[in-house]
């Protein structure tokens, strides 16, 4: 019963390390108006991978959670971590990449599952503006 605890235990610690983690210096790397409209048209663009959560895409995985959390697949791991307060993103394990998604609805139901997702990137936040959402 010990272990369990303990368990469950460094499980929300990772998890809560994992949320805490924002993109370094959002705030003070924000370009000035001026470059903001100098700067081009962003391009619509697909990105492929997995809608995960951002505690499991930090991690690679959702192997300890599916361990720790009793979640049977990849969906509910997800749906799990996203409750917890984790959030919807677009993970590409080839590269080993992962983008925020700024619309957290149209993901929920392609929770766990491959995709492709339209939209813009921000690539200083490394965050898709969707548009659309598609499985793959």
């Amino acid at each position: 019963m010990k272990k369990l605890a303990l368990t469950l235990v460094g499980t929300l610690i990772l998890l809560m390390v994992a949320c805490s983690q924002q993109p370094a210096g959002t705030e003070s790397t924000a370009p000035s108006e001026e470059t903001q409209s100098a700067a081009p048209a962003s391009t619509v663009e697909t990105f492929t991978g997995e809608i995960t959560d951002s505690s499991c895409a930090a991690m690679g995985s959702h192997e300890m959670m599916l361990k720790s959390e009793g979640a049977k697949d990849a969906k509910d791991c997800t749906l799990k971590c996203v409750k917890m307060g984790s959030k919807f993103v677009l993970y590409n394990g080839a590269s080993k990449t992962t983008y925020q998604l700024d619309d957290q609805t149209k993901p929920e139901q392609f929770a766990g599952e491959q995709v492709k997702v339209t939209g813009t990137l921000d690539s200083s936040s490394k965050t898709i503006h969707v548009e659309s959402i598609t499985g793959a």
